[in-house]
C-alpha cells in the first residue's frame, strides 16, 4: 500500500514539469514598429503613408475629427473604411497596384490650427504601416497675430512699390524680384503653398512651391530650389506649364537673382502671361537651363 505514493508522487512530478516547460506565447521580434508623425501647419508637402493590399492600416490623431468630412480618392476601391472620433481604419482591396497615390483628406474639430491635415497613400504590397499616430505642431493665436501684422506690413510696403513701378512703366524685372520677396510671406491673402508629387530623380531639391497673385495685375509661381550634386550653377532659363486636360499656359521667361549655390536654397519666379490662366486644377511644370538640366514638378494642385 505504500508503494502506491512513490508512484503517484513520480506521476504529478513529471506531470508538474511536462506543464512547466511548455512554451507561453512570446511577441514577435518582427512585428512593425509604430510610427510616429509629427505636422505642422507649416508642412507644403504632404507625408506619405505606405498601405498593402488586403491589410489594414490605422491612423490615430491626437484630436477629435469631422468623420463626415474625411476625403479618400478611390474610397469605393477599399475593402473596408471604418471611422471614429479620432481614429480612420483603412483595409485597401486588392485593386490597387504598387505605386499608386491617394489622397487622404481629415478634418479637425477643436479648430486649433493646422485645421486640416493632407496625406499621400502610397501602395507598397510588402511595406504597408499598420499603425501610424499622427500628432500635430499647433500655433497659439498670438503668432498668428504677430505674423499677420507682420504681413499687413510687407503687404502695403509692396503695393506701393507696385503701384510706382507699374505707373513709371519699367521693365519687369523689378516686379518679378518684388514676387520673389512676397512669396517668402506665409498664410497672406496673397500667397497660398501649393501641394506636389515628389518629382523624378534631379539635381535639384525642391523646398516649397506658391502661388503669388495680385488680383487683376500679375500672377506667378514661386519655387525655392537648393542643388543636390550636380545642380551647382543652376539658372532657370525657361519652362512650360501643362494643365492635366493638355492646355499649356504661356510663361514669361523665368527669373533667379544668382545660379544656384551648393547649401545655399533661393527663389525662382515665373510669371504668367495672362495673370487670369491658373485656374483650379493639376499641372506639371518643367524648368531648364541652357545646358538642357531639367526640373519637373508632376501633380502641381492649384486649388
Amino acid at each position: 500500500m505504500l508503494a502506491v505514493f512513490p508512484v503517484l508522487a513520480l506521476t504529478w512530478g513529471v506531470l508538474l514539469n511536462a506543464g512547466a516547460e511548455r512554451p507561453g506565447p512570446s511577441p514577435s521580434p518582427s512585428l512593425p514598429p509604430v510610427r510616429r508623425l509629427e505636422v505642422g501647419a507649416e508642412v507644403a508637402t504632404p507625408p506619405d503613408i505606405r498601405i498593402s493590399p488586403g491589410r489594414a492600416t490605422t491612423l490615430f490623431f491626437d484630436a477629435r475629427i469631422r468623420t463626415e468630412e474625411v476625403l479618400l480618392e478611390g474610397r469605393e476601391r477599399f475593402q473596408r473604411v471604418g471611422l471614429a472620433e479620432d481614429h480612420l481604419a483603412l483595409v485597401p482591396s486588392n485593386t490597387f497596384r504598387q505605386g499608386e497615390r491617394l489622397r487622404l483628406e481629415v478634418r479637425f474639430l477643436d479648430g486649433a490650427a493646422p485645421e486640416q491635415m493632407v496625406f499621400w497613400l502610397v501602395v507598397e504590397p510588402l511595406r504597408g504601416e499598420p499603425q501610424v499616430e499622427v500628432f500635430r505642431r499647433v500655433r497659439t493665436a498670438e503668432s498668428y497675430r504677430r505674423e499677420v501684422e507682420d504681413l499687413r506690413a510687407r503687404l502695403a510696403q509692396a503695393r506701393s512699390e507696385l503701384e510706382r513701378l507699374q505707373s513709371t512703366g519699367r521693365t519687369s524685372r523689378p516686379l518679378e524680384e518684388l514676387v520673389a520677396m512676397l512669396g517668402q510671406a506665409h498664410r497672406s491673402l496673397y500667397v497660398q503653398s501649393l501641394e506636389f508629387a515628389k518629382t523624378p530623380e534631379s539635381e535639384l531639391r525642391i523646398q516649397g512651391i506658391q502661388h503669388v497673385a495680385l488680383p487683376s495685375r500679375w500672377s506667378a509661381l514661386v519655387l525655392r530650389l537648393s542643388p543636390l550634386s550636380g545642380g551647382e550653377g543652376w539658372v532657370a532659363s525657361g519652362g512650360s506649364l501643362t494643365k492635366a486636360s493638355g492646355q499649356v499656359l504661356e510663361l514669361k521667361p523665368p527669373w533667379q537673382s544668382t545660379p544656384l549655390q551648393a547649401e545655399v536654397a533661393q527663389e525662382v519666379v515665373v510669371l504668367l502671361a495672362d495673370e487670369a490662366a491658373l485656374t483650379s486644377g493639376r499641372y506639371t511644370l518643367k524648368l531648364w537651363d541652357t545646358r538642357g538640366r531639367t526640373l519637373t514638378v508632376e501633380r502641381l494642385e492649384v486649388k
